[in-house]
């Protein structure tokens, strides 16, 4: 076979690709069986990955694992480190040295250069998701964190093994600066042990083949992903395309977080600008992008490729075709030492612009939005008898999918987040003494719809330690709906209750931290997915169906979906004539759902008036936009709604805030 060549054949192609896949799954199975924290074996918040040379992902898992780095460029983090030699291992963390391969301070990644005689072919990547790095509070991650140096342990690029020699300094700082050290360092282990699987398998793949051949189909897969991607893109029509979401606030204030999305799209080429996005936040919801094109501004696209070409390898240029505008000094382009620990439920977010922005694209090819939360719930307690600390993710709570335009949404799933898995009740009951007392989804939660969203989840969990303590991070969807499409109603919304059926349950709300007294019981519900098209154009079969199931109320199929059931049956003349009734009275339904509270805000938070106020902020160092910006926020929310009443509100803010700010920004 002539290897010299650039192109190689389609089967040759497909033989080398599923070599690279099965590789990186290998290495992936390796980590869920010999890690030793439950959120790594059990909820699989961890990956692995085949790189080549240039940064690009040659193959990344897909049915195990952390999905959402698929397109991430890995070059950052190569290139920190001048020399490499056979043996290394570079273990890193820092978000802001790495070009945004790490994210966050927990994320641990691991880098091995693979040598074959003398000639550096490709590099084995893994990363696992610490349970504790140090910092703020147990599981590291707290939103209220202020900067990066409260959120643990910021390691740049370092060799955790030089010439396979382990630097045993390096575990030892490692260690020092986790609440959990043993496990810690069990995790980082699992992760050696992949890459060095990888390194060996790859080997023998290149003794099989010739590594000529290997190289060339390494690229050849690279280009043949882009192709495919720019084939799925070219399906899309020309033009721009225009959304706004929101994070309901920034945990240290009740003001919310304006993010906002122009997708254009050009012949198979899809640029995302993020112009008039809010400034970095004071927080620890910022995006470490590097100003890059990164999936985690991106995934939306990516799941959108993924469902149009189920079959396209995963390989990270995928994201070849997309470019970005990621303002420096904003939410999704930080400087450094923002904080960036919560930085997921901001892509969750992220993700729902561009798919909003795609619903207007691409109509019936994009659902309606999902919860669009993903946290893991945290349990840290000392066990008094022997001064044992736990540290245990209870669960990574997640809601339902948003409705199709053909299908439900998928009940208790957030699809953009859907690789984290649930933990078995058992197992964790075995890893730490707490115990579950519900779990189940909520009946009534999944936006009504012609296809009605996804079921929203519950937990409770109760703990019989004393000073307990459940921390949460990315806590969202509990005043801002998902939202609705072409008639569909939002999703339900999240809520927390403490002691649920105590006689006296207290609301908790969105939270972070809670210290908890022995016998206290945690009741946490997570929202649901928005619903797609008309409620009342919803089969009565499908009705009944989830009426039987306990997931619709008799109360919500009458009220939301006009069916009507008599005796546990439709009555199907007293439903057509309750559904003519109410059809009458609600009128035509189409259109984005947003629910009321962001109707109420945006009364006043209007498009020009963001417009202004991110024209206005953005004349200043990003170290005190954020300040400024919430600033004129309460100076507009306490105007009169009147149009004249808030622009006089603005001009009298801004004017003030810049004569008090006047030596600072000498």
């Amino acid at each position: 076979m002539n290897v010299e060549r650039r192109h190689i054949d389609t089967v040759t192609l497909e033989v080398m690709r599923n070599y690279f896949q099965a590789i990186v799954e290998d290495a992936a199975r390796i980590i869920e069986r010999t890690a030793f924290t439950t959120f790594v074996k059990e909820t699989a918040d961890f990956s692995t990955g085949l790189v080549s040379t240039g940064g690009e992902y040659i193959a990344y898992p897909w049915k195990l694992g952390a999905t959402p780095l698929l397109g991430v460029n890995l070059s950052g983090g190569i290139g920190f480190t001048k020399q490499y030699d056979e043996g290394d291992i570079v273990l890193m963390n820092d978000p802001y040295c790495t070009g945004g391969l790490c994210t966050h301070l927990p994320d641990l990644h691991l880098l091995k250069p693979f040598f074959y005689r003398g000639e550096l072919l490709a590099f084995g990547h893994a990363f696992i998701h610490s349970s504790d790095i140090g910092g703020l509070v147990p599981a590291s991650i707290s939103p209220r964190a202020t900067d990066i140096f409260q959120e643990g342990l910021r390691l740049r690029p370092v060799k955790l093994f030089r010439q396979g020699v382990l630097n045993q300094d390096l575990v030892d700082i490692l260690s020092d600066n986790s609440r959990i050290p043993d496990e810690n360092w069990g995790d980082v282990k699992a992760l050696v042990a992949a890459v060095n699987w990888s390194e060996r398998s790859l080997f023998d793949m290149v003794e099989k083949f010739g590594a000529e051949l290997v190289k060339a189909g390494a690229a050849e897969l690279l280009d043949h992903v882009e192709m495919r991607v720019r084939k799925v893109f070219a399906g899309v029509p020309n033009g721009k395309y225009h959304f706004v979401d929101y994070l309901e606030d920034d945990f240290l204030s009740d003001v919310p977080v304006r993010l906002e999305l122009t997708m254009t799209v050009d012949d198979g080429h899809i640029h995302l600008d993020y112009t008039g996005t809010d400034p970095q936040v004071s927080s620890s919801l910022n995006v470490t992008t590097s100003g890059q094109v990164h999936p985690f501004v991106a995934l939306g696209l990516v799941a959108y490729i993924i469902t149009q070409d189920p079959d396209i390898p995963k390989a990270g240029s995928i994201l070849r075709p997309v470019t970005v505008t990621l303002p420096q000094g904003s939410i999704v382009n930080p400087v450094f030492p923002a904080a960036c620990g919560v930085r997921f439920a901001t892509v969750l977010r992220l993700a729902d612009l561009v798919l909003g922005a795609m619903t207007q694209a691409a109509p019936q090819k994009v659902p309606a939005a999902s919860a669009g939360a993903s946290a893991p719930i945290v349990c840290a307690l000392l066990e008094p008898r022997t001064n044992q600390r736990h540290v245990t993710v209870v669960e990574p709570m997640q809601g339902g999918g948003g409705g199709h335009w053909d299908r439900d949404g998928v009940n208790a799933r957030e699809p953009i987040s859907g690789h984290t898995r649930n933990t078995p009740v058992e197992s964790l009951e075995a890893d730490i003494p707490i115990v579950i007392r519900r779990y189940h989804m909520i009946p009534d939660s999944g936006g009504a719809g012609r296809h009605r969203g996804g079921m929203g989840v519950r937990l409770d969990f109760q703990v019989f330690h004393p000073d307990a303590i459940v921390t949460a991070r990315g806590m969202e969807r509990f005043k801002i709906q998902p939202w609705g499409v072409d008639g569909g109603y939002g999703g339900s919304a999240g809520e927390t209750v403490l002691n649920p059926d105590s006689a006296a349950p207290q609301t908790v709300g969105k939270f972070d931290y809670l210290r908890l007294e022995p016998g206290d019981v945690v009741s946490i519900r997570w929202p649901a997915g928005a619903g797609y098209g008309d409620p009342i154009d919803r089969n009565v079969d499908l009705v009944h169906a989830d009426w039987r199931a306990e997931l619709v109320s008799s109360a919500a199929a009458r009220e939301l979906y006009g069916v009507v059931f008599t005796e546990g049956v439709v009555d199907r003349v007293a439903t057509q004539v309750l559904r003519e009734r109410l059809r009458h009275e609600r009128g035509p339904r189409e259109g984005f759902d947003f629910g009321p509270y962001r109707r109420a805000l945006e009364q006043r938070w209007t498009p020009r008036v963001a417009a202004e106020c991110a024209r206005l902020v953005g004349t200043l160092p990003p170290a005190v936009r954020d300040y400024v910006k919430h600033y004129l926020f309460r100076a507009i929310a306490a105007a009169p709604l009147e149009v004249e009443a808030i622009d006089r509100a603005l001009l009298a803010a801004w004017t003030a805030i810049l004569a008090r700010l006047e030596r600072a920004l000498l």
